[in-house]
């Protein structure tokens, strides 16, 4: 076959496999953090400090749905970083509630509060914990939440201030109850993902992870979507 044709196709080929994750992408809307880069999204800390989860409110001024992920961060100067407990597509010009943990104890949250979407995510482990997490269920998600914790903090977590001193207190519970409850969810933890007390601070080093590793996944769901519209 001719050098020129070969070419040619292959050339053709790439434009069109270009065009299909394009297409893909666009069908699952824009960014979270693209949409706010580009002036279209605003994010509110709806809830106050020890709430779990918490509830964040999103608007979407853009002509274009807008996609919120599990585990996309936010981050504030005034109240604490969160992370987004569920997959949502925000319709074009709309305003939706979306659940959302705390990701730094340290800090409570504070109702009103502007966020802003970070270029990072939540690492692997803790979109795990999230995606095995039910935010409908407070009990299940108070589990969670404290797991989330351990992580963050590599199961060394100072309770008497910040979000964990608001949770005693919006709970009405004591501080002996929270510590007995971090001592499960740090078992949990260590045996979820087979680590040790020193495992731990390796997973607090590296809790979160750029957002260029979600490349794989839109590769990965193209493919799928490829099939699909094929009948494969």
């Amino acid at each position: 076959m001719n050098l020129r044709v070969i070419l040619l196709v292959f050339v053709i080929f790439i434009f069109a496999v270009g065009f299909g994750v394009m297409s893909y992408s666009e069908s699952l809307g824009i960014p979270l953090k693209q949409a706010y880069d580009n002036g279209k999204v605003t994010v509110v800390q709806n809830t106050t400090a020890g709430t779990i989860p918490h509830v964040i409110t999103i608007k979407n001024n853009d002509t274009k749905p807008v996609k919120v992920q599990k585990g996309d961060i936010l981050k504030s100067n005034s109240s604490q970083d969160l992370v987004i407990a569920e997959n949502s597509n925000i319709p074009k010009n709309s305003t939706e509630n979306i659940n959302a943990y705390c990701f730094e104890p340290t800090q409570q949250a504070v109702a009103g509060a502007k966020l802003q979407p970070s270029t990072n995510t939540a690492s692997s482990q803790i979109k795990q914990i999230i995606t095995d997490s039910n935010p409908s269920d407070i009990q299940n998600a108070t589990s969670a939440q404290l797991q989330i914790w351990t992580v963050v903090s590599g199961g060394n977590l100072t309770i008497y201030s910040g979000e964990p001193a608001a949770l005693v207190d919006k709970r009405g519970i004591t501080f002996s109850k929270l510590r007995q409850e971090l001592t499960d969810a740090k078992s949990s933890v260590m045996s979820m993902f087979n680590v040790t007390s020193d495992g731990l601070n390796n997973l607090a080093q590296n809790n979160t992870t750029t957002s260029s590793g979600d490349i794989q996944s839109l590769f990965n769901g193209f493919i799928d979507w490829v099939k699909g519209s094929l009948g494969i």
